[in-house]
């Protein structure tokens, strides 16, 4: 745990610093299974004068990955798509459910919004929106909405507790990166509940 905890603080001070937050932000809305919030979380609290650049970036990237996961569900549903639900033990029932959810448009935009924002895995909801045939203005704008809202509202709380986080962050790495960890899990758990 501490190990992943220092790279963790080596990347937010380091000049790869977005880089790293770009790719993991793209790769987590089409397969990568954890979440950029953790690294944005750090790299905020140590730079807090790019608040807005770094949560702008983790939403760009997050919305391209989108359109990687739209494709995976549109095109190759069967070579990428179904692999990719089952290491997430997502069942067909369940899978078809959200699909059929997903079937009108007004409906797809507020699955896109709300799923967005929860720790529920994005590339779920965006490989789902490719199968069901989303109409791709709808996919886009929901996504950039509900992720803007979230990396901005993370970073903002980020810039103004940061230095209390860090602190906290400092004297327990196994607890930080426990709670991570159980933020993921949570994230796993509302997907079976909720997809």
């Amino acid at each position: 745990m501490s190990k992943i905890y220092d790279w963790m603080m080596r990347q937010a001070e380091g000049k790869n610093a977005t880089l790293i937050l770009f790719i993991i932000s793209f790769i987590e809305s089409s397969f990568f299974p954890f979440p950029p919030d953790p690294i944005l979380a750090v790299v905020v609290a140590k730079n807090k004068h790019r608040t807005i650049q770094y949560a702008l970036l983790c939403t760009l990237a997050s919305v391209l990955g989108g359109f990687l996961g739209y494709y995976i569900g549109y095109a190759c549903f069967e070579m990428l798509g179904q692999p990719i639900l089952h290491f997430f033990n997502i069942t067909p029932d369940k899978f078809t459910e959200m699909v059929q959810e997903m079937g009108r448009d007004m409906w797809a935009f507020w699955i896109i919004c709300l799923k967005g924002l929860t720790p529920i895995p994005f590339k779920i909801v965006t490989i789902a929106s490719g199968f069901a045939h989303v109409n791709l203005y709808i996919f886009a704008i929901a996504s950039i909405i509900a992720r803007s809202f979230r990396f901005l509202l993370l970073s903002f709380v980020c810039k103004r507790y940061g230095d209390h986080v860090l602190n906290f962050m400092e004297k327990h790495k196994g607890a930080t990166m426990f709670f991570i960890l159980i933020v993921v899990a949570l994230g796993f758990g509302l997907l079976k509940l909720l997809a």
